[in-house]
């Protein structure tokens, strides 16, 4: 029965796809060939008419009848009865036209229903034939249509037959092997005779061999025993009711385990009406386990839910409805859910207003994208607390593409919103810790760098970046490679013996600058270790020290140095105790004749022979020793070893222990004893040289008197004069005293330059100390050029001037100064006096130098300098002329110089030379 059934079944498809071919053929067939028999009907019917006007001319015989007749006969075999009745309709209108007068043509004829009565008959007996003769034809043809069409559906049937066969026999190929693969076993029970069908899987699933009989008692013991007497109840009301059954029930095995099997059986009646069951058994020991399992999965996930406060839910797109929500999203939303169903509005009014229309358009996009989505909303509950809830969802999608549901879970974060916003304070805290800790690993003076256990660097702060000119992303590559490539072998030994050591530690290379310059740094590291104390950091600190390293070099330096001096000097180095007796003394004593042993034990004024003559000085120096202070350049007479006069000049610092302790005195001494004679024997020199700086004055006060007289006598002249102009303007009957008065005033200003003439000669004459005041250089050209105007006149010269403005001030005596202009001057005008063949003329300029100092210079055209004197001019009693002294130059010279500046001569690009002095201006002299 299984069998037929399934051919059943599969014949169905078959006859119908036969019987839908022909029709779906006639549905775009038929209207084509209706139309193309009712043409060849006309078109029949107008053949027979030409036919018959052709036989008629031609034979001269009647052919109308037998010509339309075969018009009909013909449009009823190819068109059926339909095209032949519309072939009798035209048939019998051409023959009726045909007997209208002039009969027997198909002429034009004008009167339609001019017919004979005797013609009447012939029509009439015309259309019964045709339309007889019509029907048969086209009965004959559709009798000949049915019986091929009948012969081609047998045809078609005996193939369909055959194709039937071989694919119920492939579909039991198929059935065996499916029930294989899915565990389904078919069976068949002959209720009237008892007999049971298996198929193979059933005897497997029955773990029966293919020779065991299967009976009903043969199910029955192989049940399971609790399950037994379902099983016969089941059957027995089968066997009377004959209605279908369904049951499940488990199976006792040999080896002790249980099957879970599910039946289920159709009723059916066989051909002699006997009852007989079709049904099919599989094994669902899997599915039962799964289903075990399931459930107890779904217990846990329902409890996880609980305890996460998760829910899951599932929503129908088309129905717009919820199809699936868990217990927890009841209580998400603050429901009861065993109280029932809630709405959909209920749910939707517990969510935060701003927040309901995000949820709604973060669904309608994922249905719209067919995307994932997520959403967080907010659940305001009945007690007033708000709730946040994270949102994820899925969408599902059908065969056609589209979504028909949408999958997802409700979270709650409330917990995790509070641990967030906490959080997200901590890490603002953090953020700003970071930011200060940045903030002070970027300010202070050292570069800060970082690197893994390894040593690898990996993080360098800015004020290292900014130094070696890296990008973070450098760190790695970089670093190593700015380190000086003399010093990157011994970097990289001790840099790997402090990682091995574990422990702090430092070293010193030199690293490049972004210039390019390397500068001398300490790099110091310090581990970082984890609970384990295993290191997972190193942290360390780059300083700059090439200060430092260029300070030790010039210590280095400067020890060698002093070093070599205290070597190759004549000083010598002593120390003495808290009692200022002297404890040590170097060797360098032996120069001056003194053994250093014999001076031990001994004080300063235990050696010096000048305590009693300078008693004031020693007591002076006494206070400070006892007051513990510095002193320098203490000047003391003693003794050498052959018992002449030295003079040493000490200097010595206090020494003071940790605590401040006093521990005595180091210092040096200096024997300056020739240092002191030369003192003694240069200002007997400038004593000499200032008693003949008078001499010289006074003798060129005498060459200048008459030049001087007439300067005295220029004033008194005009004093005179302006007087008895005064006197005359007074004498008038009406006097004009305005005139007078101005008289009276031009007196008083000659009488002033009478006196300063008088006062600057009084000045030279006197041997007086140097006197320094503020002075205009270009004042003091014009007062010398008045007193030199005489001289000038005398010798025919002239004068030039070039004063330049606004000269700085300088500081100096003005009597000493005008005596270098002066000298100057006249040793120009007594330079000039062998020149005749050219003018004589001589040129006083003034001007700032490029050291901004004030210069003059006086230049004549006399007969010049010569090589062989030019190194002796500033020679004290060195002279050209057999009158001088040779004094004149050598004290010009001291007198610039105690100015603080300098005196030089060149010999000019023509005729004579130049003598300039420079001085600075007062500013600098001040500082």
């Amino acid at each position: 029965m299984l069998c037929g059934s399934y051919r059943s079944d599969r014949l169905e498809p078959g006859r119908a796809r036969r019987m839908i071919k022909p029709d779906f053929r006639r549905q775009w067939r038929t209207p084509l060939r209706s139309i193309s028999y009712y043409a060849m009907a006309v078109l029949s019917v107008a053949v027979a008419i030409i036919a018959a006007e052709l036989i008629t001319r031609l034979l001269h015989a009647e052919a109308i009848a037998l010509s339309m007749l075969c018009a009909v006969i013909f449009a009823a075999w190819f068109g059926g009865f339909g095209p032949a009745l519309l072939a009798i309709t035209l048939a019998l209108l051409a023959f009726h036209y045909y007997l209208v007068p002039p009969i027997n043509s198909f002429a034009w004829k004008h009167n339609l229903f001019a017919v004979r009565i005797s013609e009447l008959p012939r029509l009439m007996l015309f259309s019964v034939t045709s339309v007889f003769v019509a029907f048969m034809i086209s009965a004959q043809r559709k009798a000949t249509e049915t019986l091929r069409r009948t012969g081609d559906d047998l045809r078609a049937a005996i193939d369909d037959q055959k194709r039937i066969e071989a694919a119920l026999l492939h579909s039991e190929m198929h059935l065996t092997e499916a029930q294989k693969l899915s565990g389904t076993g078919s069976f068949g029970w002959n209720v009237s005779g008892g007999e049971i069908f298996w198929s193979d899987e059933t005897f497997r699933i029955f773990q029966c061999d293919r020779a065991t009989k299967p009976t009903v008692e043969l199910i029955i013991q192989r049940t399971h025993p609790e399950d037994r007497a379902a099983v016969r109840k089941t059957i027995d009301d089968a066997s009377c009711t004959g209605k279908d059954f369904e049951h499940e029930y488990r199976l006792l095995m040999p080896d002790g385990s249980v099957k879970y099997v599910h039946a289920v059986a159709r009723a059916a009646r066989n051909a002699s009406g006997s009852l007989e069951f079709i049904g099919a058994v599989m094994d669902v020991t899997v599915a039962k386990e799964v289903e075990r399992k399931l459930r107890r999965s779904e217990a846990y996930l329902a409890e996880t839910q609980h305890l996460s406060r998760t829910s899951s839910w599932a929503w129908d797109v088309r129905r717009r409805e919820f199809v699936y929500r868990s217990a927890e999203i009841y209580h998400l939303f603050g429901f009861d859910p065993e109280k029932g169903a809630v709405p959909l509005q209920a749910f939707r009014d517990r969510i935060v207003l701003e927040d309901r229309r995000r949820n709604v358009e973060a669904a309608s996009q994922a249905i719209r994208e067919k995307a994932d989505f997520e959403v967080d909303f907010r659940v305001a509950l009945p007690d007033g607390s708000i709730r946040h809830i994270h949102s994820v969802g899925h969408p599902v999608v059908n065969g056609d593409g589209e979504v028909i549901e949408l999958i997802g879970t409700h979270i709650d974060v409330t917990e995790q919103h509070t641990a967030k916003e906490a959080l997200q304070k901590a890490f603002d805290e953090i953020k700003k810790s970071e930011d200060r800790l940045r903030l002070v690993i970027d300010t202070i003076p050292a570069l800060v760098w970082r690197a893994g256990p390894e040593g690898i660097p990996d993080f360098l702060s800015q004020p290292a970046l900014d130094y070696t000119g890296l990008s973070l992303d450098q760190a790695e590559t970089g670093w190593p490679r700015a380190f000086h490539p003399d010093d990157k072998k011994g970097m990289l030994r001790k840099w790997s013996a402090i990682r091995e050591s574990g422990m702090r530690g430092g070293l010193e290379a030199r690293l490049r600058r972004f210039d390019g310059e390397y500068c001398w740094f300490l790099f110091e590291a310090e581990p970082m270790r984890d609970e384990a104390g295993n290191i997972v950091k190193w942290y360390g600190s780059a300083t700059d020290i090439e200060d430092r390293k260029l300070a030790e070099d010039a210590l280095r330096e400067s020890e060698q140095r002093f070093r070599d001096y205290a070597e190759t000097a004549s000083d010598w180095l002593w120390e003495t105790g808290p009692d200022h007796l002297l404890t040590r003394v170097s060797d360098h004593l032996n120069a001056v004749g003194l053994a250093p042993s014999g001076l031990t034990g001994l004080a300063r004024w235990d050696i010096a022979t000048d305590v009693e003559s300078e008693p004031k000085k020693w007591r002076l120096h006494r206070e400070m020793l006892d007051e513990h202070l510095p002193f320098r350049d203490f000047v003391y007479c003693g003794i050498s070893g052959t018992g002449s006069a030295t003079y040493f000049r000490s200097s010595g610092k206090p020494l003071f222990d940790a605590q401040g302790k006093f521990l005595g005195y180091r210092g040096t001494d200096t024997d300056i004893t020739a240092m002191i004679r030369a003192d003694h024997a240069e200002q007997a020199l400038r004593e000499a040289q200032a008693e003949l700086a008078h001499v010289t004055r006074v003798t060129t006060l005498g060459e200048m008197t008459a030049s001087i007289a007439h300067e005295v006598n220029q004033p008194l002249a005009a004093v005179i004069a302006n007087a008895e102009a005064c006197l005359r303007w007074l004498d008038r009957e009406t006097p004009d005293l305005a005139a007078a008065r101005r008289s009276a005033q031009w007196v008083i200003n000659d009488g002033i330059r009478a006196s300063e003439v008088v006062r600057r000669v009084r000045a030279l004459a006197n041997k007086t100390d140097m006197e320094k005041l503020p002075l205009d250089l270009n004042d003091l050209v014009r007062e010398v050029i008045v007193l030199v105007q005489r001289e000038l006149s005398s010798h025919g010269v002239s004068l030039r001037t070039e004063l330049a403005p606004a000269l700085p001030v300088i500081l100096g005596d003005r009597v000493q100064l005008q005596q270098v202009i002066i000298n100057l001057v006249m040793n120009g005008i007594e330079a000039m006096y062998p020149v005749t063949d050219r003018p004589r003329e001589l040129v006083i300029r003034s001007r700032q130098d490029e050291t901004q100092h004030a210069l003059v210079s006086v230049t004549d055209c006399g007969s010049g300098i010569s090589a062989e004197h030019a190194n002796r001019l500033f020679n004290a009693f060195f002279t050209t002329k057999s009158s001088g002294l040779g004094m004149g130059l050598s004290i010009c010279r001291s007198i610039v110089e105690a100015h603080g500046g300098r005196l030089s001569a060149s010999g000019n690009e023509g005729p004579g030379a130049t003598f300039q002095f420079v001085l600075p201006s007062h500013q600098e002299d001040a500082s």
